[in-house]
């Protein structure tokens, strides 16, 4: 075992993030249990509120299991804790695993799977991921309002501009997401798997999305994301049973 996993899976680190996760569970139950009495107050029946909660849960599960991957992926480095609070609090899938990759880059690593990883890395991976993400509550806090009449304007007036705006932004981050994989085999060969696992993963995703589109079913929409990450997966598999 890693030294650094000593601290990760320590008692005080199990006790630091059970108190925050424990905190948000109880803002949740309480919304919940405010969000269900307001409902009757407006005179919903327990039977609508009820299909209504159990639709959720299960359109939850599908969405979720990007997230439980990567959690998987990133317990695997970052030790059982430290992961699990951030997945479970405030942080995205693609977000954490991007923050943890960009500090170890920083370190002089291709990714945090590598060798090498310390603690020095572990602790500059934990503040990449929990402080570069604080713009988001600022944003909130400070700008939402005016970026929201902002963009209504854009939107409104200049309607070509703004949907080049909106899918430029998306697909650029995409790029910046993907263009690592396509590239690092050719520094280490043996990162082709991950080249095989994100031509397996865009391949599934289309599938899917062809799948919603000629059935209709939403479903398959859904399960574009997570379908195609577990399709990845299995194909960074089978490349590497044949080299």
């Amino acid at each position: 075992m890693k030294e650094y996993l000593t601290i990760a899976d320590s008692p005080v680190m199990f006790l630091t993030c059970a108190i925050v996760i424990l905190y948000v569970l109880c803002q949740s139950f309480l919304f919940m249990y405010r969000a269900w009495r307001h409902g009757k107050e407006l005179g919903m029946s327990k039977h609508v509120m009820r299909n209504t909660l159990t639709g959720s849960v299960l359109f939850s599960i599908v969405p979720s299991i990007p997230i439980l991957i990567i959690l998987v992926m990133l317990m695997s480095v970052l030790g059982s804790y430290f992961p699990w609070l951030r997945l479970s609090v405030i942080g995205s899938s693609s977000y954490e695993n991007v923050a943890a990759n960009i500090a170890a880059r920083s370190y002089g690593l291709l990714s945090y799977t590598d060798e090498g990883y310390n603690a020095s890395i572990f602790i500059g991976s934990m503040w990449a991921m929990s402080i570069c993400i604080l713009y988001e509550h600022l944003l909130v806090i400070f700008g939402q309002k005016s970026l929201d009449r902002g963009m209504m304007k854009l939107r409104q007036k200049k309607p070509v501009i703004y949907s080049l705006l909106i899918d430029g932004v998306f697909i650029a981050m995409m790029g910046w997401f993907c263009a690592p994989y396509l590239t690092y085999w050719t520094e280490k060969p043996e990162q082709v798997l991950s080249l095989a696992a994100l031509v397996t993963a865009a391949v599934a995703a289309l599938a899917f999305n062809w799948l919603a589109g000629k059935t209709g079913k939403h479903f398959f929409m859904e399960m574009a994301l997570p379908g195609g990450m577990l399709c990845g997966m299995l194909g960074a598999y089978v490349v590497n049973l044949l080299i």
